[in-house]
């Protein structure tokens, strides 16, 4: 089920986040700026509560720093979060991210310190011959790790929405045309959520 984020940050209603230079020196690139820019859409649509924002500072290993940290690995990728070590191995070609939250308890209350998203460097989509996605694919997979990175969790899945768990690409006659398949042959992008995740999300924000 969907956790907030610590007081302090819960309280500004907004989360930083840190592209790290696997990120800035390459394809996805554009891609970042533009998720946040899609999610902050989607969150005034939806009424979060909670926007992003770019963030030049790293996430510090004893808890200053950016909010989030957003990396592109082919392999084995690891990070410091309260001299813990996070770490994610990442299918470079896959079409799939995957976020770590770092997660607070005390007693029955749970709250995220960090979260460290990484999506696949170099993903691929299963045309005729395989090749690299276009830009609206990985929008799709950077928005999805985004929500993670927010507060919703695998549990949280819809298979009604872009949030879905098992999506399936559909590659156009170019790159710029592939798109991802969710909820009965719909397909993003355009990005979509239902009513039901963005209420997941709201309710650990106001």
């Amino acid at each position: 089920m969907a956790t907030a984020w610590e007081d302090s940050v819960k309280g500004t209603k907004k989360l930083t986040v840190f592209a790290g230079s696997s990120v800035t020196g390459g394809p996805w690139a554009s891609v970042f700026a533009l998720a946040l820019k899609e999610f902050n859409a989607l969150s005034a649509t939806h009424s979060f509560g909670v926007t992003l924002s770019a963030s030049t500072t790293a996430p510090d290993n004893n808890g200053g720093g950016a909010d989030v940290q957003f990396e592109a690995a082919n392999g084995s990728i690891s990070f410091q979060s309260f001299g813990a070590t996070v770490s994610v191995v990442a299918n470079g070609n896959g079409l799939s991210g995957d976020t770590q939250q770092v997660i607070s308890v005390l007693g029955t209350k749970r709250q995220i310190l960090k979260a460290f998203i990484v999506v696949p460097a170099t993903p691929q989509i299963n045309a005729n011959p395989p090749r690299a996605v276009g830009d609206g694919v990985k929008l799709v997979i950077a928005v999805h790790e985004l929500l993670h990175a927010a507060g919703l969790a695998n549990a949280d899945h819809n298979p009604n929405d872009l949030f879905n768990g098992f999506p399936q690409a559909r590659a156009g006659s170019k790159p710029a045309d592939d798109k991802i398949e969710v909820n009965q042959q719909k397909l993003v992008p355009p990005l979509f959520l239902t009513a039901q995740t963005a209420a997941k999300l709201k309710a650990v924000w106001t």
